[in-house]
């Protein structure tokens, strides 16, 4: 079974921004802003250790960069440490918008034919590209890719641990 993952990306810090101690991030959210949510957030360093940030403020300019200040990190020489960092928030603390889901709340749930209950395998994971795709493990150990659009996925049913799918024609072969 795939195993959902401990922490969540919420952004990459791309580089410094001024002298100020500023970074430009890279949102991996739906919302550019997430992290004016949040007090503190993970980063995990491009080094591979992991630290606490104090949020001081985040921004969105005109065209459409966002900006992040970190208490702490006042000039650019501190700052460009973070460079790459990714900052992350444990996935049990993932904010959810009533109605969706998360790539990482997919994980391990069966894919079932919506049409006749059926199980045709697992999400083994989620790939994004031009559209995104589910990544499904059969039983006999194939992996197929369904798009995940409305076309091919009926439903995902968090509480059944189920994505249900339309099955047409060529889709597992």
């Amino acid at each position: 079974m795939a195993k959902r993952p401990e922490w969540l990306n919420l952004a990459q810090v791309i580089t410094t921004l001024g002298v100020r101690g500023e970074l430009k991030v890279r949102p991996e959210t739906d919302d550019p802003l997430r992290l004016r949510d949040l007090q503190e957030v993970s980063a995990l360093l491009a080094t591979g250790a992991r630290e606490t940030l104090g949020i001081e403020r985040v921004t969105l300019r005109k065209d459409g960069v966002v900006i992040a200040k970190f208490r702490g990190h006042d000039a650019p020489e501190t700052a460009a440490r973070l460079r790459q960092a990714w900052l992350q928030v444990p996935y049990a603390e993932a904010k959810r918008v009533p109605g969706q889901v998360l790539y990482a709340d997919v994980l391990g749930m069966a894919v079932v034919d919506a049409a006749t209950g059926d199980q045709l395998g697992e999400v083994s994971d989620v790939l994004r590209a031009g559209q995104d795709l589910l990544q499904v493990t059969r039983p006999d150990g194939a992996e197929v890719l369904v798009p995940w659009v409305d076309a091919f996925v009926a439903a995902v049913d968090r509480e059944a641990n189920q994505v249900r799918v339309h099955v047409l024609e060529g889709l597992l072969d």
